[in-house]
């Protein structure tokens, strides 16, 4: 297995827990504010993360710090947008399509501004995903943008920005990934917790054993795991193949659901999901190596 398929691979790991963390977020929503969980699930991260990484944390360069300050500035607007854009949503099913939209946001930035042309392998996997994502999320042809799905619509391009951006910094020798995924959590800590203080005044926080449990989860799991495994694995991807992979994240909480919530699935969201599984696998297949083998191969001569 080559670099690029094992980042891939940990990418999938990574929405993984980012679909556990919608069901878990969606408990503890019922007795915290939005920004005012997500504030005290980065801040708690940040010092899980600095405390396993504190060793690589040594001469941390301008340009990684600046990084760092820029996506956490992002991932604090990424997530402010989704949270009320959920609460004000008028239609889930095309709020659910709409986030999800940094699959066709990364090429049209890569193509604009990087002069990245999408390979033709690549257009196949994100018809596949689309196709998927749509029999996932959408029930008929009922697409409504209101307010909420248009501050969806805002996460998904500032969270399409952190890709390529990210894309672009890692591949410099002044980013260390380590780093900036740490530095990215603590300014996202920072900028929720400012954001938090701002709309959530007066929101009382409630404690019990599930919700340190739901907290530890979505800290550990789905931020400090997932935010530097990230730009680790951009390090051999590109953001064009992270944005196809993060489509999984409906699959994964389907899935969830189905396991803890017992719900019924049909089969049109059954046959999305294999679609978008199919995607990923798709991306991830050398046809240019199989030919090159079967060139080679001498009994085919």
């Amino acid at each position: 297995m080559n670099s690029q398929k094992k980042a891939d691979l940990a990418l999938v790991v990574i929405t993984f827990f980012w679909g556990i963390a919608n069901l878990i977020s969606d408990y503890m929503m019922g007795f915290w504010a939005p920004m005012q969980l997500n504030a005290i699930r980065f801040i708690v991260a940040f010092v899980v993360s600095y405390a396993v990484l504190r060793r690589h944390m040594k001469g941390v360069s301008r340009t990684t710090l600046l990084s760092g300050a820029l996506v956490g500035f992002l991932l604090s607007l990424i997530y402010l947008f989704a949270m009320y854009g959920l609460k004000m949503a008028s239609s889930i099913t095309t709020f659910s399509f709409v986030i999800a939209m940094p699959v066709i946001i990364n090429p049209i930035i890569n193509l604009l501004f990087r002069r990245i042309v999408p390979e033709k392998k690549f257009l196949l996997s994100l018809a596949l995903s689309m196709a998927g994502l749509y029999l996932m999320t959408m029930k008929g042809f009922d697409f409504r943008m209101g307010k909420g799905e248009a501050l969806a619509l805002l996460s998904a391009t500032c969270y399409s920005i952190d890709l390529c951006f990210t894309d672009v910094m890692v591949a410099r020798d002044d980013v260390d990934p380590r780093q900036l995924g740490v530095l990215q959590i603590g300014f996202g800590a920072v900028f929720m917790t400012l954001i938090s203080l701002f709309l959530d005044r007066g929101h009382a926080i409630v404690w019990s054993p599930a919700i340190v449990a739901g907290l530890l989860t979505l800290a550990v799991g789905s931020t400090a795991i997932a935010f530097i495994a990230q730009p680790v694995a951009q390090q051999y991807t590109t953001s064009n193949h992270v944005g196809v992979i993060f489509t999984l994240e409906p699959v994964f909480s389907t899935l969830a659901a189905i396991i803890v919530l017992h719900e019924i699935v049909s089969a049109r969201e059954y046959l999305g999901a294999v679609l978008m599984v199919a995607a990923v696998i798709l991306m991830n297949v050398d046809f240019d190596r199989k030919d090159k083998d079967h060139e080679e191969d001498p009994q085919h001569l």
